[in-house]
């Protein structure tokens, strides 16, 4: 996020939060406490002077009284920042059957009769386990509803089930609940340990779902009100949840507010506010919104109106600096299917009822009809699901952020292609030691997306100092970016305001590459990148893979990590190599890691995604032998040929269809070491045949031909420009080259077997 956009977003919370003009907000008094055994974060440095804190402060709101944002200095953002949070809105301890104090202005919190009421909840709210998972510590948090039932998020369920409705199926065991898990509870206490013995439901509209859980005897459930969000507005709350570190925010202010210590259950003071729309899974929700400080780790967090007690909302995504957002109970309430199980209220007659729910009731029960018409099934027991992201979710919170939810390892599932016949592929279990989380700084955090695991691959998610594609970036040649006729510009995603480069409204831009997303396909028109290939520093084996969804666009116009599994490869458009350079290790590691965003890649079958990393063969061999030594450089821009008659594809575990490209074209410029003129070269690769292609163990694969850029136009309904000039196979041919029946009629390919076959 920009220094601009940073500056806006505060301007509003502390406008919310201030109880006059913004000079009357509250301020700290003394330095921020610390952790006991903790040694306090480099940045809180920063804030143990107060008198420079003060004057920060008093500068900053000065200027954002009068909307001088662009005139912040990073000082008084920081000022400002830690007085919305870790300040106004804290996060402190749960500890055994209370709280740790709360410090002004929220010290009415400590009363007696306050903190009796808040903490006899304590005991009914835990941390949801997954023992069979070795890649996450836990799923996030839930808290009992019913007789035996557990609520928490749809995205949170789907880690280790699947289904939707009333139709679900979990595999006992994968999951339990642990009602302590606070910073004094020893590790090896499992006095509250329980297990999930099913799953009654996961709601198809809302983000929420029902664990079941036995043996829970003396343990009740909590009040659920029945208050409209309208009516709660103002009202004062507690988040009290399990909130996890996430390494790919900025780490500097979650430890600012934190104290580095996650993974435990927290007591989060804030405030409702105004309802707010988002999109979660397919659907545009009409949630509460509040703005207690939450991370990942919070998903299925209980709101709890302070005054009653009673749970207003669960907690489910955010956006940093502006609102969480949750699950009205109200709504809940309205759903005839839902209300009889849970324990709602009972002296004021209940909301009226809704049909705004009906459709996605309808849905899932006519596709439960249909399989229990056509049953299948999968060898080793019901199919576990990856999860799908919680949509509209950002890193960290303001009090804000998105629910969190993680990545359950592989297990068995089905992946169909209809093409039309239907194709099932079953896959085995793949099970793991139980992981005992630390309380102390796990870097292991909950992502926002689910991801096949959580390796070292960490984007910093503020894209502001993202330049994207330079073209200008070769000698004596301008590239720009493919243009995209008018009505590929209506199913193109358009990138929020803020967060626009060069006042282009299509321009997603990265570390050295950018991207036009196709918002209908999901999958990007092209991806266009600048590769140096002298200006490389080591920056060390690639240790895992870690897959972003970029907040600079709608989910819906992206792939999730719920659309692969095994068999299907998150395929890179813009290699990582080709962005992995720079003038030191860290410019080049950025970009590495830049590359691993969802708007990059393309659904590809796992045999052809090998095969099609073996282009970087065919790049290298352009940048060495062909491209000018002094200052050896390549333009590379990469996307498929969208075509009507691809394939459907949509696996168990997604709530939307994509057509799959079944080829990919690429586009490669230089500047010739022969004589200094520009050379622009074309080439696609098809995986329909991928599992006939001979000669892997050959430099390039004999699926690659050489195509001409201008038929490439046709193919794809880009404009290339003037590269078409520079088409040396266009102009001349070559011996050894061939016809290929296209869309348009007859297109002449040239199969790329040896280096020898190029024409450059």
């Amino acid at each position: 996020m920009d220094k601009l956009k940073r500056a806006r977003r505060l301007k509003a919370m502390l406008t919310q939060i201030a109880p006059g003009p913004l000079e009357t907000v509250a301020r700290p008094t003394s330095p921020p406490p610390v952790t006991e055994g903790v040694s306090p974060p480099q940045a809180l440095e920063a804030l143990r002077s107060p008198e420079t804190t003060t004057s920060a402060i008093d500068s900053g709101l000065q200027k954002l009284a009068q909307d001088r944002h662009e005139e912040l200095h990073a000082h008084e953002l920081f000022a400002l920042e830690a007085i919305v949070m870790p300040h106004n809105r804290p996060v402190v301890f749960v500890r055994g059957q209370s709280y740790d104090n709360v410090e002004h202005p929220w010290e009415a919190l400590n009363g007696t009769d306050v903190k009796s009421r808040l903490s006899a909840l304590f005991p009914s709210i835990g941390r949801i386990e997954v023992p069979n998972s070795p890649l996450v510590p836990y799923a996030g948090t839930g808290f009992l509803v019913g007789e035996g039932l557990l609520i928490t998020n749809r995205h949170v369920a789907q880690i280790f089930s699947q289904g939707l409705g009333l139709t679900i199926s979990y595999r006992a065991g994968d999951a339990a609940v642990d009602f302590k898990r606070q910073v004094d509870t020893p590790g090896d206490d499992h006095t509250a340990y329980f297990q999930v013995t099913g799953v009654e439901m996961i709601h198809p509209y809302w983000d929420m779902a029902l664990l079941k859980v036995d043996g829970l005897s003396g343990i009740a459930p909590l009040r659920l009100s029945i208050k409209s969000p309208e009516e709660l507005v103002g009202r004062n709350i507690v988040g009290i949840g399990y909130p996890a570190r996430d390494p790919r925010s900025d780490v500097d202010v979650q430890d600012r507010i934190f104290g580095r210590v996650y993974n435990v259950k927290r007591f989060q003071p804030g405030t409702v506010r105004e309802r707010g729309k988002i999109q979660s899974f397919e659907t545009l929700v009409n949630a509460l919104t509040h703005d207690a400080s939450t991370l990942g780790g919070n998903s299925g967090t209980g709101i709890i109106d302070v005054e009653t007690g009673e749970v207003v909302a669960l907690h489910f995504a955010g956006e940093y600096l502006k609102a969480n957002y949750a699950v009205p109970m109200y709504e809940l309430a309205r759903d005839k299917r839902l209300a009889p199980k849970l324990n709602f209220d009972k002296p004021p007659p209940p909301p009226a009822p809704t049909t705004d729910f009906d459709a996605a009731w309808v849905s899932v029960d006519s596709e439960a009809a249909a399989h229990r018409s056509t049953p299948a099934t999968s060898p080793g027991g019901p199919a576990r699901a990856q999860s799908p992201a919680p949509t509209g979710s950002r890193p960290i919170s303001v009090g804000v952020q998105s629910g969190g939810g993680s990545t359950a390892a592989p297990g068995p599932g089905r992946a169909s292609w209809t093409i039309p016949l239907e194709i099932s592929i079953s896959i085995g279990r793949s099970s793991g030691p139980s992981l005992q989380s630390n309380a102390l700084q796990l870097d292991v955090g909950l992502p926002q997306e689910a991801e096949a695991g959580l390796e070292a691959v960490i984007v910093d998610q503020d894209y502001s100092d993202r330049e994207g594609y330079d073209p200008a970036f070769l000698e004596g040649i301008s590239v720009p970016l493919p243009r995209l006729s008018g009505a590929m510009q209506k199913d193109t995603a358009e990138v929020e305001q803020e967060s626009r480069k060069r006042d282009d409204a299509f321009e997603l831009t990265y570390y050295h590459y950018s991207v036009y997303m196709n918002k209908a396909r999901r999958t990007a028109w092209f991806s266009a990148a600048n590769v140096d290939g002298d200006r490389r520093p080591n920056i060390g084996k690639r240790s895992g893979d870690r897959w972003y969804s970029d907040p600079r666009i709608d989910k819906s116009a992206q792939l999730g990590q719920n659309a692969f599994e095994h068999g299907i490869d998150r395929g890179h458009l813009t290699r990582r190599e080709d962005t992995a350079w720079g003038d030191d290790v860290d410019e080049a590691t950025k970009a590495n890691n830049d590359t691993f965003h969802f708007t990059n890649c393309s659904l590809q079958a796992s045999p052809f995604n090998r095969g099609k990393d073996r282009w970087q063969g065919l790049e290298q061999f352009l940048l060495e032998k062909h491209a000018k030594k002094e200052g050896r450089r390549i333009t590379v821009i990469t996307g498929p040929p969208f075509d009507a008659r691809d394939p459907v594809y949509q696996n168990e575990h997604m709530d939307y269809s994509v057509r799959c490209p079944l080829q990919f074209w690429k586009v490669c410029v230089l500047i010739r070491e022969r004589d200094g003129k520009p050379s622009a070269t074309g080439f696609i690769l098809g995986q329909e045949d991928i599992k006939d292609l001979p000669g892997f163990e050959a430099v390039f694969d004999v699926g690659a031909t050489q195509i001409k850029i201008e038929d490439l136009e046709e193919r794809t309904g880009l404009d290339f420009g003037e590269l078409k000039s520079f088409d040396h196979f266009a102009a001349g041919g070559a011996p050894g080259s061939l016809e290929m029946p296209g869309l348009t009629g007859v297109k002449r390919v040239k199969p790329i077997r040896a280096p020898a076959d190029m024409v450059i």
